[in-house]
């Protein structure tokens, strides 16, 4: 990631993976990883503020790069009001970054755009237009010294048309799961006075449950802290295991839905077939013939977003933290 930010080509960068597995928290952790040349701004498109209209977004971008590029100890143009923008939202954020750019001498910005897609589903309701695409491109093109880091769930030629066309330069970056060590570390030493013990095959059987995704084993991990807490006792046992897994359904139970609702399909009829798919998977472990092109689309959409994948000619669950929710929890809509 780093080495693709630091190329002179400035290649527009998309990092998507599913849902909670760490695309944020990185972003807000990613400039510690960067050299003092890269001045990096986060800009989170999922408030409303940003994406009601074309001149809120230009406002929000402005305020955002003069924020965060003053926590970094960088000084740049005073903000233009929000009504400045109004008649004139390109040419007032052009106006102010040829400002800006004049101040940071040969240092760059990168935009992190998080939740990007927000930015689509305005223009489908209308609160922004188009315009704003012919924009983002200009501004990729044209001004070297500014870069854009897109993040989300989608990949753009997911999108549709518009992003794919727009965006030509783009290089995808995929974040799924923490490798084994990582969460066996998470797991076994989150902070210096951490003092929670395991008994044997406890931290295995947790790294298998959540398959060492990131908001899975965070979720879990606070589980049995509770449990602990409230057990008074310092070592999770197998009992106490199976009590943070209930723990965890419940305060979970956003996460888990959001699964099983929004990503199971994109109309009525494909949510419908992709929980029975999913259903059939967490309990028979047997995934029916698929008849239909539309039980096609629904399955290419359950491995695309790592609900299930392909295993010894089946399918199964990838977290199956997720897999034992379904079978026991999950309500067809």
């Amino acid at each position: 990631m780093v080495r693709r930010v630091l190329d002179r080509d400035r290649p527009t960068l998309v990092l998507h993976g599913p849902r909670r597995c760490g695309k944020t928290s990185f972003l807000y952790n990613f400039p510690r990883l960067l050299p003092s040349d890269i001045l990096p701004v986060f800009l989170d498109m999922q408030s409303s503020a940003i994406t009601t209209s074309e001149s809120d977004f230009c406002f929000g971008l402005v305020r955002a790069i003069h924020k965060d590029c003053k926590s970094q100890g960088v000084q740049l143009p005073n903000i233009p009001k929000r009504n400045d923008f109004q008649p004139t939202p390109y040419t007032t954020l052009e106006d102010w970054l040829d400002e800006a750019f004049d101040q940071i001498g040969e240092r760059r910005i990168l935009l992190n755009l998080d939740e990007f897609e927000k930015i689509g589903t305005a223009i489908q309701k209308g609160q922004i237009t188009l315009r704003l695409f012919d924009q983002l491109r200009h501004l990729i093109q044209h001004y070297e010294q500014l870069g854009f880091l897109f993040s989300g769930v989608q990949t753009l030629e997911e999108l549709g048309p518009n992003w794919s066309s727009y965006f030509i330069s783009v290089v995808p970056i995929e974040m799924l799961y923490l490798e084994p060590n990582e969460a066996e570390e998470l797991l076994l030493n989150p902070d210096p006075y951490f003092a929670l013990r395991y008994d044997s095959g406890i931290v295995e059987e947790v790294l298998k449950l959540t398959n060492c995704h990131p908001y899975c084993l965070q979720l879990l991990g606070a589980s049995m802290v509770n449990q602990a807490n409230f057990n008074h006792t310092d070592l999770i046992t197998a009992e106490l295991l199976q009590a943070s897994i209930n723990d965890a359904f419940i305060s979970g139970q956003p996460y888990f839905t959001n699964i099983w609702t929004e990503f199971t399909g994109t109309t009525p009829e494909e949510i419908v077939i992709g929980q029975e798919l999913l259903l059939q998977v967490a309990k028979t472990d047997i995934l029916l013939a698929i008849s239909t092109e539309i039980v096609q689309k629904v399955l290419t959409r359950l491995l695309r977003y790592h609900i299930l994948h392909e295993i010894n000619g089946g399918y199964d669950f990838e977290i199956p933290l997720l897999k034992q929710w379904v079978r026991e929890r999950a309500i067809k809509s």
